[in-house]
């Protein structure tokens, strides 16, 4: 029996090891969540959701270099740094003007979603974006895999895309995924488009007017030039049926110098007349060939707006990381922190009742 009269003394000797264990794990976990954990879970969550979401509406069109990259099929993996970058943006519509009035209300936006996706399993979850792609009719444009980092290049219909970012996103958790999508408004290089293609227009009607202006022109030198010869022709037949006195040699020689003349110019118009629609048909074929150029760029820009081009990128992420994303912040060592309080208070009533 203890005396209750007796004070009572509690000793550092009488703490747990279990006290001991959490007050360590506070001190650790502090440490580690302030060194670098921190950093990224702030990163992550954001405003607590997990998921960020940015829509930009761009004005100026992405550098060609991208365009290069991009059609060239370049296959090499990006590295880490680069796997929180935008979507390649392809620029096959540099030339256009910027200022697009403010009543023209329609909008070509192009679409580029880009996600960063986290997991234990990187080569598996990269199997199954891919297997999600194709399901869409998507195509992939790039893909590696290591087992610590993934990445997924791909493009898939627009008229699928609700769908597939449905299905894509649900193959992690929100707290696992990172969104970051932009579209982009094709207008001004639509309205560049319209532009090129009313020139187009305006330059081969002007080039068959100017062809039609050369054959009639020709017509009608032609029709002239022949009436002059014909009736030469039928006086010299006239006058060479008369006696050759010097009076009918001497008109003979003269309407035979103009009859040379004539032909001359006759043989002078047809060179002439060969050459001018020789390059009025070079202008008609040039100006065809654009006006078939601008329709083909118009198409490829409807085609370009039809597609998402996208870009997922898996990471690996550590059985640390995953518990700072449920718990972010200091929570993990103010846990710990309780839980070695509430240990000692345990150990101190422990030790009062012996």
């Amino acid at each position: 029996m203890t005396d209750e009269s007796t004070p009572r003394h509690f000793s550092l000797s009488g703490i747990s090891w279990l006290t001991i264990v959490f007050g360590l794990l506070a001190i650790i976990t502090f440490f580690a969540v302030n060194d670098s954990g921190g950093r990224y879970v702030t990163q992550m969550m954001g405003l607590g959701g997990g998921m960020s979401y940015t829509s930009v509406e761009m004005a100026v069109p992405p550098t060609a270099v991208d365009m290069v990259a991009r059609e060239s099929g370049a296959s090499s993996a990006p590295s880490p740094a680069m796997m929180d970058s935008k979507a390649y943006y392809p620029d096959r519509y540099p030339y256009y003007s910027p200022d697009v009035p403010v009543t023209d209300t329609r909008e070509f936006l192009k679409v580029y979603y880009n996600a960063i996706m986290r997991t234990r399993d990187v080569q598996g979850l990269t199997r199954r974006v891919e297997t999600t792609v194709r399901g869409y009719d998507g195509r992939i444009d790039q893909e590696s895999s290591s087992p610590k980092y993934g990445s997924v290049s791909f493009v898939v219909p627009q008229s699928k895309y609700d769908a597939f970012r449905t299905e894509l996103e649900s193959l992690v958790g929100s707290r696992f995924l990172t969104l970051n999508i932009s579209s982009q408004n094709l207008l001004p290089q639509k309205q560049n488009i319209e532009e090129q293609q009313k020139q187009a227009d305006t330059s081969l009607a002007g080039y068959k007017t100017a062809r039609q202006n050369i054959v009639s022109a020709h017509a009608s030198t032609l029709k002239s030039l022949q009436s002059q010869i014909d009736a030469i022709a039928s006086r010299l037949a006239t006058l060479r049926a008369q006696t050759q006195t010097y009076d009918v040699q001497i008109q003979i020689q003269s309407l035979s110098n103009d009859l040379y003349s004539l032909n001359q110019q006759l043989a002078n118009e047809n060179t002439s007349y060969s050459a001018q629609l020789k390059n009025a048909d070079a202008n008609i074929k040039s100006a065809q060939d654009w006006q078939k150029a601008v329709q083909t760029q118009d198409q490829n820009l409807l085609d370009n707006v039809a597609t998402v081009s996208g870009t997922v990128s898996i990471q690996w992420i550590s059985l640390w990381e995953t518990a700072q994303l449920y718990l972010p912040g200091y929570w993990i060592p103010a846990i710990f922190a309780f839980l070695t309080f509430l240990s000692y208070l345990y150990d101190r009533r422990r030790i009062a009742v012996v």
